[in-house]
């Protein structure tokens, strides 16, 4: 069978050179896809907790009579949406509930929004690193000197860009969280360009973050933690549990 589509909550990636396997589920059950690409992945950030949404797939049995899904990058009608990423989920209110911080719990799944402010800011950790631009992960540095992305398990020292690893306590009127966020979503809180900050004398950028004290936003929030040792590990979090995979600030 073809033309499959398919929505639901990342809750396991496996990754090789050319082929990702999601482990996909939603209130009925959960189903692995196969995401082939012509060279590697393409669509930007995809984490745990993400919710996706895949048009396009192709279905067929495994020898052991399970249910396997495909999809190919170009093939005709073949779609992937990172809802979690996605702008307009916070600025289209028909397509969220508004919640507070006290309505999320380590049961919460898929990505929720709240009304926030940054609070604690002399807790939080601001770093610069390079990612990788084609997936959006954090790039390390090989034994060789190379900048390794493991999530592709590619060498891209040519596809990088410097971005933002920040850490930061998250409130509004019923809670705190902790959480963590990279890329254009740390820009966003941080009010900042990454290589602006980063051209900041080192004073500067330890005194930069007390100047964002009460600021609100509208974020997108999910509880990315690893459930077991089955699924990839985020190279990113260090044990906080709630990323913010988008932000935008209140007027």
């Amino acid at each position: 069978m073809t033309g499959i589509s398919l929505y639901g909550i990342v809750t396991e990636i496996k990754t090789s050179k050319d082929m990702f396997s999601l482990r996909i589920e939603d209130k009925t059950g959960a189903v692995w896809a196969k995401l082939h690409f012509d060279k590697s992945w393409s669509l930007g950030r995809l984490g745990m907790g993400h919710t996706v949404y895949i048009s396009g797939l192709s279905s067929s049995l495994s020898p052991q009579k399970c249910l396997e899904l495909s999809w190919l990058e170009n093939d005709t009608g073949a779609s992937f949406f990172n809802i979690s990423c996605l702008p307009a989920f916070l600025n289209t209110s028909c397509l969220h509930k508004l919640l507070c911080l006290s309505d999320l719990s380590a049961h919460t799944s898929g990505a929720q929004v709240c009304r926030v402010w940054l609070d604690q800011i002399d807790h939080c950790h601001v770093d610069t690193r390079f990612m990788h631009t084609l997936c959006g992960n954090l790039v390390d540095e090989s034994h060789t000197g190379d900048l390794e992305c493991k999530f592709c398990h590619s060498i891209c020292n040519s596809e990088v860009e410097r971005t933002f690893h920040l850490k930061i306590t998250l409130a509004d009127d019923t809670k705190r969280l902790f959480a963590w966020c990279i890329g254009q979503t740390a820009a966003e809180l941080l009010q900042i360009s990454p290589d602006e900050f980063y051209e900041l004398p080192e004073e500067e950028q330890i005194m930069y973050p007390s100047s964002l004290e009460h600021e609100k936003f509208i974020v997108t929030i999910l509880n990315s933690r690893r459930q077991d040792c089955g699924r990839i590990a985020e190279q990113n979090d260090n044990m906080v549990d709630w990323e913010v995979t988008r932000a935008m600030k209140c007027q």
